[in-house]
């Protein structure tokens, strides 16, 4: 989906994702689902339009994507900003 931009944080707080969630949320103006996962958290911010590219890319920037996943995915072609939904058998959990 083009509307939608993932982040992934590893190493934060529970409370730390869930400030980020509130500012991506004012920022941003769209909906921000917030995932648990092994290392961390999975934000997926929901926008009302299309996101090209390289706004993507400069969101993903702004907050801090992992910057492994963000050079992967400069180098892969379509899809280029994947958020596994189960990874090494441990499935993310959404938190409320």
């Amino acid at each position: 989906m083009k509307n939608v931009v993932g982040i992934d944080k590893d190493g934060i707080s529970l409370k730390e994702a869930k400030v980020l969630k509130v500012l991506m949320q004012e920022h941003e103006g769209g909906q921000v689902l917030l995932w648990e996962t092994e290392r961390g958290f999975h934000f997926e911010i929901i926008y009302k339009k299309e996101i090209t590219k390289e706004e993507n890319f400069a969101i993903r920037e702004k907050y801090g994507d992992c910057p492994e996943r963000l050079r992967i995915s400069r180098l892969r072609g379509e899809p280029y900003d994947v958020l596994f939904s189960m990874k090494d058998g441990h499935w993310r959990k959404l938190v409320i």
